[in-house]
């Protein structure tokens, strides 16, 4: 009997842990493949979804980890940013984890028992990614929008040299992070912020780094130039929104860090339709998503692309 028992749950156990695959509810792109994975990571159940070129590439492809913001689902995020569009035109695949109880860890070095480690949770996906799936492993890039961009911000810090180029809307730096944070092989860096962002202020507060500061910290970790060069984008769109763009150049690490100002923007990811007005307006000037493809892909864990 005790036998039995003991094979039962062990059966049990092994069940669990094993990865579940399932289509995901993502708006389908053209030559595009879209599935979910489930695995059992700290205890907890965790889903990711992926989209994929429909055609294996020739060389391992680049791999986009993309965050989804507070109580996001990684379909919602998917939709919302239309990620398909970067597995079917730049070949990427784009891998969305989505938070536990919708909240990501980046405020602490090590959550409390009852929070995953989201660091931890963050290697395995991307150790997972490189070996499982052949994604290239010098062109592996994180981005985020609100929580999953601060989230992605404390993963560069804690993992120096892992990623080789990131972007985050709607982020700024945590001032104890960047007191703590690990700037040995920085990685390159666009940040969009929105001056009437609602949700955290342009200018910092006691918790967060002014959106200027915050670019000029990543600035000095790629060892650019100290004064940015500052353009506008063209208005495009009478939506009551401006858009000022800062690049820091000549970096000796090879990598360039950008600041895109939207003035009169909210908490919102440019490009994008589906937002509430409580975030505020949404610049229709550019399209961070496909952006954000562009700059990332100049970049390698080696350093800039020829």
């Amino acid at each position: 009997m005790r036998s039995t028992t003991a094979l039962r749950l062990l059966l049990g156990a092994a069940l669990l842990a094993m990865t579940q695959l399932a289509a995901a509810a993502v708006t389908p792109d053209e030559n595009v493949v879209v599935f979910r994975k489930t695995i059992l990571d700290q205890g907890v159940s965790r889903s990711i979804v992926y989209l994929r070129p429909r055609e294996a590439p020739s060389t391992p492809p680049p791999a986009f980890f993309l965050l989804p913001y507070r109580n996001g689902t990684a379909d919602d995020m998917a939709d919302l940013v239309r990620a398909g569009r970067l597995a079917r035109d730049y070949g990427a695949w784009v891998i969305i984890p989505e938070a536990f109880t919708g909240l990501w860890n980046y405020k602490m070095l090590i959550g409390p028992l009852t929070t995953p480690n989201d660091l931890e949770f963050l290697d395995r996906i991307i150790d997972d990614a490189v070996s499982a799936y052949g994604v290239d492993a010098q062109r592996l890039y994180m981005g985020g929008y609100s929580g999953g961009a601060m989230m992605t911000l404390r993963y560069l810090c804690e993992r120096p040299g892992r990623i080789a180029a990131a972007t985050v809307v709607g982020a700024q730096m945590i001032r104890t992070l960047a007191d703590s944070c690990g700037t040995s092989r920085p990685p390159a860096l666009t940040f969009v912020n929105g001056i009437e962002d609602p949700i955290g202020p342009y200018e910092g507060n006691a918790t967060l780094m002014p959106a200027v500061d915050s670019a000029a910290f990543w600035a000095r970790a790629n060892a650019c130039s100290t004064i940015p060069q500052r353009s506008a984008l063209p208005d495009l769109v009478e939506d009551g929104t401006t858009v000022l763009v800062d690049r820091y150049g000549d970096c000796a690490s090879g990598k360039a860090v950008q600041l895109y100002t939207v003035v009169g923007g909210g908490h919102t990811w440019p490009g994008a339709v589906d937002f509430t007005p409580s975030l505020g307006l949404t610049t229709q000037d550019f399209d961070a998503t496909t952006t954000f493809m562009q700059f990332l892909l100049q970049f390698s864990r080696q350093g800039a692309s020829p």
